[in-house]
């Protein structure tokens, strides 16, 4: 039987929410019917390949501590482990965590469920391999899960004493058992789970004569040879008896194999296991602290070269189940979390912002950006470097957002946008640029709908990496002047077309302003992808540099005027380009007084008075000429 779940429908009284639509959509949307029509899913499913074989599940756990006893008793007598346990004791291991999926009905419960950070929720099943990556799961129990409108399974690992949600459908796929962190003194970040143990009999004995690990070293060695689940270096250090064999012959995995036998038929020598813990360890067997680490990269094609994914959330899971760690990547791309003697991990990078600014979103307002490891590493780092594809557009976007928050405010003054989780749909294969601000009070989100949209086509074109950026910067504009003056955009149309080129004039120069001042810090020698000639010396060469090569007539229907850009630069076009081009003598205002004279301004002729009589610049004489060229009732 199929299931279907839907949202609730949004309220009529959201009708007056601000929409600022630009460059490829230029309609402002009036109703609720057109916003939603806009939401359009562009994800990519995830290929899932075969169901992943668990070693710590309690099952496999409890027969792989029957297997140690077994072999302590009859093959290691002497050790310290085979004294620990006596014949006859009860053993048994208790669920240290549940593995559940959750289906929420609507976006009230997709909330409770994806922001409880102990829960750490994932739309992709943890049980299985991906084979191709994507944005989520196609789930084919579900009907209608492919759209945006409808929610799908979510999984998570719960601790065995974490209350879940009992009012959400859930399901317990499984019972799980992690080895503790034993004397783990260190605290946990926000996110990261400790490993607690049910107290039973069998984990106080442990503990008892265990506090350094042992036995769990060779039990969780036990649990991975079950299941076929031994590395390569394991599998070339260990050696084994074969089953059945009274000889007591020691046999390489490769002579194992050979005699048609798998990882699970053998027997692992405890000896070889002392062994190959003290080559990596030392002389005990306790298990070594390490940390996770690596380095988020991507391509920015427009340099040739690789820049650090700033600022993005890497989780580090536990066989790729357990949120254990978490870090956030700086300037470089670099991470490190704190440490931990889980040996077996599986790394994701998420593009959100810390201090919950933003979150890049994958076509649409439910389904987070996020990349996966498929591979799982054994006390090895993650150097992950984005190329192509989804992956490299959502970093990219995610760069230019954080660069906007924690670059572009403060450096040239702006105001900044929602604080809290403005959402950026980055949609891969459309092309969009688009604000509408959901968050009236600047906190929580009124409907489902994300903030702002960005596209990575211009037409049918794939957009470079500084035409990415650019349309970033200048949605973030919009929802910047929003929060610094939202009575500007009351009834926008009713008022003019002359506030919406104000608008647009505004964002465009903020964006080519910042993105220029981005790419020439990465590279004196920047050159912009869509500039009027990249091979020039002078301004020519830079960035959205042909905004400058138009004029803009009366009824033209140009809302996206160079004003800005010749506010601030030293280029004078007609005297550059051609003598047909409007003259630009005005030089120098900083995005920071331009944006204080906007504030409140409900014209042109306001905005351009307040520049001249709150600001002194040796230019202001030519500022009436220059807004003569470009301040028309301009608008589609």
């Amino acid at each position: 039987m199929k299931n279907h779940a839907n949202f609730p429908l949004i309220t009529t009284s959201l009708l007056l929410l601000l929409v600022t639509s630009c460059q490829q959509e230029s309609n402002l949307e009036t109703n609720q019917n057109e916003i939603l029509k806009k939401e359009q899913l562009d994800s990519k499913p995830v290929i899932l390949g075969e169901e992943l074989n668990m070693p710590y599940t309690v099952v496999n756990m409890n027969t792989a501590f029957e297997n140690l006893l077994v072999n302590l008793k009859h093959r290691s007598k002497d050790s310290k482990l085979a004294k620990t346990f006596k014949n006859g004791q009860s053993i048994e291991i208790l669920p240290s965590h549940y593995y559940y999926r959750f289906l929420p009905k609507d976006s009230l419960e997709h909330d409770l469920i994806s922001r409880d950070t102990i829960l750490q929720a994932s739309n992709i099943p943890l049980h299985y391999q991906i084979e191709e990556q994507g944005d989520f799961y196609d789930d084919p129990e579900l009907e209608g899960d492919e759209n945006p409108d409808s929610f799908s399974y979510l999984y998570a690992v719960v601790p065995f004493d974490y209350p879940i949600p009992e009012n959400i459908h859930n399901e317990r796929l499984n019972d799980l058992y992690f080895a503790p962190e034993m004397d783990d003194k260190e605290s946990l970040a926000e996110g990261e789970i400790m490993v607690k143990q049910p107290r039973n009999q069998t984990t106080k004995d442990i503990l008892t004569v265990d506090n350094s690990g042992e036995v769990f070293e060779y039990l969780e060695l036990e649990a991975l040879k079950l299941t076929n689940n031994l590395d390569e270096e394991e599998l070339a250090a260990l050696k084994f008896y074969l089953p059945n064999d009274t000889s007591g012959t020691l046999y390489s995995y490769a002579k194992a194999v050979a005699k048609g036998y798998q990882q699970k038929d053998l027997i692992i020598d405890l000896a070889s296991v002392e062994a190959m813990i003290a080559a990596e360890q030392g002389t005990t067997a306790r298990r070594r602290r390490w940390s996770p680490s690596g380095r988020i990269t991507v391509r920015e094609d427009v340099l040739g070269r690789n820049v650090g994914v700033v600022g993005a959330e890497v989780k580090v899971r536990k066989w790729g189940y357990l949120v254990i760690k978490r870090a956030r990547t700086n300037a470089n791309g670099n991470f490190r979390t704190s440490s931990t003697r889980t040996q077996r991990v599986k790394y994701a990078v998420y593009f959100n912002n810390t201090r919950r600014k933003f979150k890049v979103m994958a076509g649409n307002a439910y389904i987070a950006a996020k990349h996966r490891g498929t591979r799982t590493y054994r006390r090895r780092s993650w150097n992950q470097n984005f190329t192509w594809g989804r992956s490299q557009f959502y970093a990219l976007v995610h760069n230019a957002s954080h660069d906007f928050y924690e670059r572009a405010v403060g450096q040239f003054g702006l105001k900044h946008p929602n604080w809290s989780w403005i959402r950026i749909n980055a949609l891969y294969n459309k092309d969009a640029g688009f604000h509408l601000d959901l968050n009236p009070l600047g906190r929580y989100s009124l409907i489902p709908k994300c903030e702002i949209r960005v596209g990575r086509l211009d037409g049918r074109r794939p957009m470079a990496s500084d035409e990415i950026y650019g349309l970033v910067t200048h949605e973030m504009t919009h929802a910047s002047h929003y929060r610094l003056d939202r009575a500007f955009f009351t009834n926008l149309r009713s008022m003019g077309c002359t506030l919406q080129t104000m608008a647009e004039s505004w964002a465009a120069g903020v964006e080519t302003v910042v993105t220029n001042d981005r790419y020439l810090e990465l590279n004196l020698n920047y050159s912009g992808s869509n500039a009027l000639n990249a091979r020039a010396t002078d301004d020519r060469r830079l960035f959205n540099s042909w905004r400058q090569d138009q004029i803009v007539r009366h009824h033209s229907k140009n809302q996206y005027t160079p004003i800005v850009i010749d506010l601030t630069d030293n280029y004078n076009q007609q005297e550059e380009i051609r003598e047909t081009l409007p003259i630009d003598r005005v030089r120098d205002y900083s995005l920071r007084q331009i944006q204080t004279s906007l504030f409140r301004s409900r014209g042109p002729h306001t905005w351009k008075e307040r520049l001249k009589n709150q600001h002194v610049n040796p230019t202001e004489a030519f500022v009436d000429e220059l807004f003569g060229v470009y301040m028309y009732d301009n608008c589609n």
